[in-house]
């Protein structure tokens, strides 16, 4: 069954799918329409199941070591005199 959005909330829905990796935009836009399907739909109660449904896709930043905590020195520029 469809639901009917206003252009502003159909926007903030695209917006909060375009911050996502393309492989996850489909099911955040279905896992979005399942919280609003069983609720009135508003501005407000739209923001709150993007809020919702946005955290369940979110994948953690690889971690970067310090430069200073490597056990060999990694170059990755030669030196302007060695050239």
């Amino acid at each position: 069954m469809p639901i009917s959005l206003s252009q502003p909330q159909f926007l903030a829905i695209a917006n909060a799918a375009a911050c996502l990796y393309p492989g996850d935009r489909d099911s955040f836009i279905a896992a979005v329409a399942a919280e609003l399907h069983v609720l009135p739909i508003g501005d407000g109660t739209v923001a709150r199941a993007i809020r919702a449904v946005q955290g369940k896709f979110r994948h953690p930043e690889p971690e970067v070591t310090p430069r200073w905590s490597r056990e060999a020195p990694r170059f990755e520029r030669a030196s302007k005199r060695s050239v």
